[in-house]
């Protein structure tokens, strides 16, 4: 008996030692429920619409087809095949959630095509990590030492010629034994197709469902993934860009004509600013412009400890006329797309930046238009001039001349680059230098740059309870930012700018810090869902006149594709011609601020799209009380907000400005 139970062992331990060595047979199917369950990990991270059996189907109909083809690989060649698969989904998914903590969106191939940036990042990146994340490279180990295994029993049989070795083949029917080659490429075939069923079957329900018309257009990226998961947007992403850039066809006249029937109706809104007091009141003067980095509404007016966060700045719009219901518009291109909204007047794309993917398309912003009216115009950024594709998209923007941290001394290393105080000093230096007027100048700060890190040192700021928190120190990096301005502001008073000058300051987009709890404690109350978006998308925006005039606040709901007609009108300029979409902030016309994700804001309704991107399951508000109200009332606006961002993105990406400036004239003769 004891003789018989050894053997048995014995024959125990070698199958067990051949299942490992046989793994890559069943090493798929590891992997497989490995990424089933990190994708639903994840999926509660990004927190944009439950997952559920159709994502479910797709997310392991994705697998199958990143793992298919391995079936027709030897041995060794299938565990090291796995591996790397496991460890490059793996990255992806942790790349793309590092990324959606930051911008709230997936990453796209545009945004791959600026990966050169992401080593400027890197502060920002290791702040964004949390320790739970390494959940998405648990299996990982196992997976190595699997395939190590796997190495050394097939090593181990060949060399010592043990009986075993071809145990896989005395396991196999005749059938395999004879027809195996034929037998893989037929499983792998079967594999293909049921991997496509699985994401196609479910896909095309939900297209032809609530889904309907979601892959027109460029859509917001998140109702995208609720129909693909995670890798199937990937996948739908490169074919959607390759469609752009190499198989697409480009607009139809008919779509062509509807864009210029679009710029028409606005046009007749923007007409009106011409026949207001305002329009030339300030013809000839400096226009200066403050793009401030993260710099966000909340922090304005409030204090901590009894302490101003920003006392200059609090006294300055007093002295201004302010917009509290200003928004960014921005997306993935943060920066850059908030400087082309202010200069261009049209909408950013919905993945990457329209700096860094279209600076060869020939748009009409505002420094080309003041050019043609005598200004001097120049942009001013203490970086490296490639960041963002600046260079090539200033010169395509016809600035005269774009200042870079090559053309700055660095007497105040702060954070990512030249501290705000020294870059408004040496940039007031640029344009005493230039001795031109009048001058149309954009200056870029940076001082507030996630992850708010600038030295204590530089800082006479208490955050209190929020000391040592990444909030504490984004108040604190705000205070110094506050202080920067009002050196500047001094500095323009000295030298005989500042009643010369038109001056508007705004904040270029939010500050990446998404956890409501502590908007909360700093308010000291519950926040509603329409507050909490609001608070991440209202970013400050005033207009400082010379001689303190028409200081006032307006309750006008505005955003940054608003600012160049502003501009325009201010200094008696029209806008006629010139393909702009927003309207004049200080006119007595009106149009919703329209989101990239879908949403508007106007006076009195505030509308939040839903994760599946169907108009009626979003979320319709009143304002000013916030309250939820009947989606009935928002979805006039939010169909329009569709064709607004529908057409914005035909214009940008098929460098349709020319072909509009053209049309009109064309149809005239």
């Amino acid at each position: 008996m004891m003789t018989m139970l050894q053997t048995a062992a014995r024959k125990g331990v070698r199958l067990s030692w051949e299942g490992i060595r046989l793994w890559p047979y069943w090493g798929a199917m590891l992997l497989i429920a490995s990424m089933a369950y990190k994708l639903n990990w994840l999926d509660r991270q990004f927190d944009v619409g439950a997952m559920n059996h159709w994502k479910r189907t797709v997310n392991i109909g994705a697998m199958v087809l990143a793992t298919f083809w391995t079936v027709w690989l030897g041995r060794r060649a299938r565990a090291v095949a796995l591996t790397v698969l496991d460890l490059v989904l793996s990255f992806i998914m942790f790349a793309d959630l590092i990324y959606f903590r930051t911008f709230k969106d997936f990453i796209s191939v545009p945004v791959l095509t600026q990966a050169g940036q992401v080593g400027e990042l890197g502060d920002s990146i290791k702040d964004l990590i949390k320790p739970g994340d390494w959940l998405l490279f648990a299996d990982l180990p196992v997976a190595v030492l699997l395939t190590v295994l796997v190495f050394w029993l097939v090593h181990r049989a060949k060399k010592r010629d043990l009986p075993y070795a071809s145990l896989e083949q005395r396991l196999k029917p005749a059938f395999f034994k004879r027809k195996s080659v034929y037998a893989r490429i037929a499983l792998g075939v079967v594999l293909f197709f049921a991997g496509t069923y699985m994401i196609a079957n479910p896909v095309n329900e939900q297209k032809n469902g609530w889904a309907s018309g979601l892959f027109v257009g460029n859509w917001w990226n998140i109702p995208i993934y609720n129909v693909t998961g995670l890798f199937g947007f990937h996948g739908y992403d490169a074919y959607r860009y390759a469609k752009e850039h190499w198989i697409g066809s480009g607009p139809s006249e008919a779509e062509i004509e509807d864009a210029v029937d679009w710029f028409a109706g606005r046009a007749d809104l923007q007409k009106t600013a011409e026949n207001e007091p305002l329009f030339g009141a300030y013809k000839g003067k400096n226009v200066l412009v403050i793009q401030a980095e993260a710099f966000q509404s909340m922090v304005i007016g409030q204090s901590v400890g009894g302490v101003e966060i920003t006392p200059n700045l609090n006294k300055l719009i007093g002295q201004s006329l302010y917009f509290p219901n200003f928004y960014h518009m921005t997306a993935q291109g943060r920066t850059s797309d908030a400087d082309f909204l202010t200069s261009c007047s049209l909408h950013p794309m919905t993945s990457g930046s329209v700096f860094s993917r279209f600076a060869d398309h020939d748009f009409r912003c505002l420094p080309e238009i003041l050019n043609g009216e005598g200004y001097d115009t120049t942009v001013h950024h203490a970086y490296d001039g490639s960041f963002w594709n600046r260079t090539n998209m200033y010169r395509g923007m016809e600035y005269n001349e774009f200042y870079t941290i090559n053309d700055y001394e660095n007497d105040e290393p702060l954070g990512w680059s030249l501290g705000d105080k020294s870059f408004f000093r040496q940039t007031i230096d640029q344009l005493l230098e230039r001795g031109q007027q009048p001058f149309y100048s954009l200056a870029i700060t940076l001082s507030g740059h996630h992850p708010f890190n600038i030295s204590s040192s530089a800082v006479d700021f208490d955050s209190g309870e929020f000391k040592g928190t990444t909030f504490g120190d984004y108040m604190e990096d705000m205070h110094y930012v506050d202080e920067a301005v009002g050196e500047l502001v001094e500095r323009m008073k000295d030298e005989g700018l500042w009643d010369n000058t038109i001056v508007l300051f705004y904040g270029d987009h939010d500050n990446s810090l998404y956890d409501m709890s502590v908007y909360e404690q700093f308010y000291g109350r519950a926040l509603s869902d329409q507050e909490k978006d609001a608070i991440v998308r209202q970013v400050p925006f005033f207009i400082h006149f010379p001689n303190d005039e028409n200081a006032g606040v307006s309750e006008k709901a505005v955003g940054q594709i608003d600012t160049a007609p502003t501009i325009l009108q201010l200094l008696g300029i029209s806008t006629e011609g010139n393909p702009l979409m927003g309207v004049s902030m200080v006119s007595a016309s009106e149009s919703p601020v329209v989101f990239r994700n879908g949403g508007f804001a106007t006076a009195s309704l505030y509308y939040l799209p839903s994760g599946d991107g169907v108009t009626e399951n979003g979320s319709c508000y009143s304002l000013p009380d916030g309250e939820k109200t009947d989606i009935a009332l928002c979805t006039p606006g939010a169909e329009a907000a569709k064709e607004e961002l529908r057409v914005s993105d035909m214009v940008v990406e098929h460098d349709l400005v020319p072909k509009l400036l053209d049309l009109p004239r064309e149809k005239n003769e």
